[in-house]
C-alpha cells in the first residue's frame, strides 16, 4: 500500500479518536495491518525492480508529505489526535527509508517479518491503488473538517 494511503487512513482515525491520541495511534497501526493484508499495489522484491520502486516511493513520499501538510495543518484543535493517527498508520513503513538512506532497519525483525508476510502485491494494482486514495483523501478532509468544528 502506498504510505500516502496509509497517511489519509490514518488522519481519518486521528480526527474521530482526536481525544484519545494513544488509541488513535494503535488504531493507526492496526489500521495499517488491515490495509497491507488487502491486495494492493506493490513490485517483486528483486534487484530489477528496485529502480521502479525507487521513483515511484519519492512521489509517494512527497505526496504523503503534503498529505500530511494538508489535512494537519487545519486540524486545529484535534491536531495531536490526527498526527498520531497518521503516525501510527505510517511507522510500520519506516523501513524503507530508513534502509535507503541509512542502510539500516530499525523495525525489529519479528514485526519486520510479520509485516512482509501479510503483504498482498502486486505491479497491475496502481489504478486501484489510486482510487484507494481518493477515497481515503475525501473521508479525511471531512472528518478532518467535522472534529475541528466540533472542537471549536
Amino acid at each position: 500500500m502506498l504510505v500516502t494511503n496509509h497517511v489519509f487512513a490514518g488522519a481519518a482515525i486521528g480526527a474521530v479518536l482526536h481525544r484519545r491520541p494513544s488509541l488513535a495511534f494503535a488504531a493507526g497501526v492496526a489500521s495499517h495491518l488491515a490495509m497491507d493484508s488487502l491486495p494492493h499495489w506493490g513490485l517483486p522484491r528483486v534487484p530489477e525492480s528496485h529502480a521502479l520502486f525507487l521513483e515511484v516511493a519519492k512521489r509517494d513520499g512527497v505526496a504523503g508529505l503534503a498529505g500530511i501538510a494538508l489535512l494537519a495543518g487545519p486540524a486545529r484543535g484535534i491536531r495531536s489526535g490526527v498526527l498520531a493517527g497518521i503516525a501510527g498508520a505510517t511507522i510500520l513503513d519506516v523501513d524503507k527509508p530508513a534502509r535507503h538512506f541509512f542502510d539500516h532497519n530499525p523495525v525489529p525483525a519479528p514485526i519486520q517479518g510479520f509485516h512482509e508476510r501479510i503483504q498482498r502485491e502486486a505491479p497491475h494494482r496502481m489504478r486501484a491503488e489510486m482510487a484507494i486514495a481518493a477515497g481515503l483523501l475525501a473521508l479525511s478532509g471531512l472528518l478532518v473538517a467535522r472534529g475541528r468544528s466540533r472542537s471549536s
